[in-house]
């Protein structure tokens, strides 16, 4: 470690909102180029864009350019071509409220590196994008999810964002994306479904790869054997993303068949205080009050230690790592058909193991307690899974080879530039 710098993406509040109109004199193709980087397009010349929007001097700083005479023009433009529909005012606000924090941080002060490395497409990907053109440096990329599939999630129930708008917001970030993509040397999935959809979104195939988790096995050892059948967990933030209401609604199911049975909630329950506030009142109305067991943040390995099961009830994932180190210790799992977990499950292609666990599809309390039932039920079948959990882990999801995979990524990319080649 050399250095960390933090760039706060709310930097531009501290700009002066009542500096001057600044007069702006830009050729005729850098004007095009401003304006296709405004719109959004995906035909925008970024190396341009990099010439042109950090340039203070050029231009002024992101609140004197947004308050030019071309950005109005521009912005009028836009308006009437796709907006003339809808109020004014509230466009033109919409719009400079995605612009102000962009143009801000690509003015930010340059980091010389050898190598860019973002984990998402967003605003990591786009100061990774800024530097890696500016210094003339290789840019990698990292998604364990697909950043902008998720902002679109996130928008199209956000209340805080106009309808009329929304469909703007999201080709902003799906621009961010594929700004990204377009120019990283190599794009790091966490799974093949994940690259898929990377490649989808127009992602090169050639720069595409696949580098999954790992987790350290000195640190997960394996248990002898598991215990009675008695102990579920669920490692999670109690949120919505992770429908910790499902979950409750199964276990109540498998209460019924199994009494003796406990429900183990290990995570964090402060993030969403409304969401666990009514998981608690479900529980309540299920009469669960002492089957189920909220830990708060604990320590993870300890507590695998006593399960006999762990489930995954969320409606989006990646590729889990708390499903990785309960595998890891040699504990099946049940999980929604989400992100990565099917794979983890049953193995992706090549992998001969056998199941893990079992998959159920999400939003779903009857086959989510139906699977919890059958292992519970079944001792020589926890077993076999869960030495099949580990085995997995062993071979292809090692701490170890995670590094070694990374390792040998950095070198082949760092080893290209230095020849020219990509």
């Amino acid at each position: 470690m050399v250095e960390i710098r933090t760039i706060f993406l709310e930097d531009y509040k501290q700009l002066s909102p009542h500096s001057g109109r600044k007069k702006i004199r830009l050729f005729s193709a850098e004007r095009a180029t401003i304006e296709s980087f405004m719109s959004f397009r995906d035909d925008t010349d970024w190396a341009a864009v990099v010439q042109i929007l950090p340039d203070t001097g050029k231009i002024g700083t992101a609140v004197e350019f947004l308050k030019s005479k071309m950005v109005w023009d521009i912005l009028v433009e836009l308006y009437d071509s796709h907006f003339s529909e809808q109020e004014f005012n509230l466009f033109y606000w919409t719009l400079i409220s995605m612009y102000l924090p962009l143009f801000h941080l690509m003015q930010s002060e340059g980091l010389s590196a050898d190598i860019y490395h973002p984990l998402s497409t967003g605003y990591a990907g786009l100061m990774s994008l800024l530097f890696s053109l500016k210094y003339q440096q290789p840019l990698v990329l990292t998604e364990h999810g697909i950043y902008a599939r998720e902002r679109e999630e996130e928008i199209i129930n956000a209340e805080w964002v106009d309808s009329a708008y929304k469909k703007i917001w999201i080709k902003y970030f799906y621009f961010l994306s594929r700004g990204v993509y377009k120019h990283a040397v190599r794009t790091v999935a966490l799974f093949e479904n994940n690259s898929r959809i990377q490649q989808q979104l127009g992602l090169d195939r050639a720069k595409a790869l696949v580098i999954p988790n790992g987790v350290d096995l000195n640190r997960n050892l394996p248990r002898g054997r598991l215990g009675d059948g008695t102990n579920i967990g669920a490692i999670l933030r109690v949120v919505p993303i992770k429908d910790v209401k499902t979950l409750i609604k199964s276990f109540r199911l498998v209460q019924n068949a199994l009494p003796p049975t406990k429900l183990w909630i290990i995570g964090g329950v402060d993030e969403d205080v409304r969401y666990f506030e009514e998981c608690k009142r479900l529980i309540e109305m299920f009469n669960l009050g002492d089957k189920v067991i909220f830990t708060g943040q604990v320590n993870i390995a300890e507590h695998l230690l006593k399960l006999d099961l762990v489930v995954l009830t969320s409606i989006s994932e990646g590729q889990p790592l708390v499903m990785l180190e309960s595998m890891a210790v040699g504990i099946p799992v049940v999980a929604t058909n989400v992100g990565s977990c099917r794979e983890l499950i049953e193995g992706a292609v090549g992998d001969e193991l056998g199941a893990a666990g079992l998959v159920v599809p999400p939003n779903s309390p009857d086959n989510t307690a139906e699977a919890i039932l059958r292992l519970l039920r079944n001792q020589a079948l926890r077993e076999q899974m869960g030495k099949v959990a580990r085995q997995r882990v062993e071979q292809y999801y090692s701490q170890e080879k995670f590094i070694d995979n990374y390792r040998q990524l950095y070198q082949d990319v760092y080893a290209a530039n230095k020849a020219g080649t990509k």
